[in-house]
């Protein structure tokens, strides 16, 4: 595991294989280093692949599982094509498999998918994308919530399916990150319902990245939406099983877990 004096190393990694930020990457460590376990394996003194691993659950009905998230798996460009990652990730399924923990991965393409089902993952649930016209524009009865207060929605609008539970600190990230980009978390009272919704701004496109609201919930007030983010079109983002029409994205991977059909959101990509 990755200590703090490595961070100089892992930023030039990531830098080497994503495209985000200097500033991003030096927020995500100095937010999320304390919290998370950073896998590393080394060549000749020198990190040649990692992967970022945050603490998850996955709840279904008295159905707890211990999980971890993996998220920015990389190799550096020139120690690429010799195995390193596959050995990496060996070792992680093996302490998956001692400790009795899940392992849950979004791809971003249908090539990481299969790379991760050759490693022993199994293909889950997938996200359905519903795209929406805003309607005339009524009176919206809303808030911006905390990350405690959305947290404590979301467990209870998903308690009663399988689905991934983080924990506050998570949230936090995850919003902290939302209100970035002009982002805002909702809390929404609506047909005697707490609903709530977690979207951004981009260009004229309101992103939702989740909500509780349904299809035809979105639909009246999409117009409120609209004006609150002076956007003119939603993309909204569900569980594939809520049953909407929509696209279907990738599924997610899942390792080492009882429950399946598991709702996977919030992830970072």
């Amino acid at each position: 595991m990755a200590k703090r004096q490595d961070i100089p190393a892992l930023c030039e990694m990531w830098k080497a294989c994503f495209s985000d930020s200097e500033e991003y990457i030096k927020r995500f460590y100095r937010e999320n280093f304390e919290h998370i376990d950073v896998v590393v394996l080394t060549v000749d003194g020198e990190p040649a692949c990692m992967a970022h691993m945050f603490d998850a659950t996955v709840k279904h009905g008295d159905i707890s599982v211990k999980a971890k998230y993996l998220y920015a798996g990389g190799t550096h460009p020139k120690h690429r094509n010799k195995g390193y990652f596959i050995k990496m990730q060996d070792y992680i399924t093996d302490l998956a498999d001692k400790k009795g923990t899940a392992l849950i991965f979004q791809p971003a393409t249908s090539e990481l998918t299969d790379f991760y089902k050759a490693l022993g993952f199994e293909t889950d649930s997938s996200i359905r994308r519903l795209s929406v016209i805003p309607k005339a524009r009524q009176p919206l009865d809303y808030s911006e919530l905390s990350y405690q207060e959305y947290n404590r929605l979301r467990n209870d609008a998903f308690s009663d399916i399988p689905y991934v539970k983080w924990p506050d600190r998570y949230l936090k990230w995850c919003i902290e990150e939302n209100a970035l980009f002009s982002g805002k978390a909702l809390g929404i009272k609506l047909d005697g319902k707490d609903c709530f919704l977690m979207g951004f701004p981009e260009g004229k496109t309101l992103i939702i990245n989740e909500t509780n609201l349904t299809d035809l919930q979105l639909k009246k007030i999409s117009g409120a939406l609209c004006k609150i983010f002076s956007t003119e079109k939603i993309y909204a983002y569900y569980s594939k099983n809520a049953g909407y029409e929509g696209e279907t994205l990738l599924p997610s991977c899942v390792y080492n877990t009882p429950v399946h059909n598991i709702y996977l959101n919030l992830t970072l990509l």
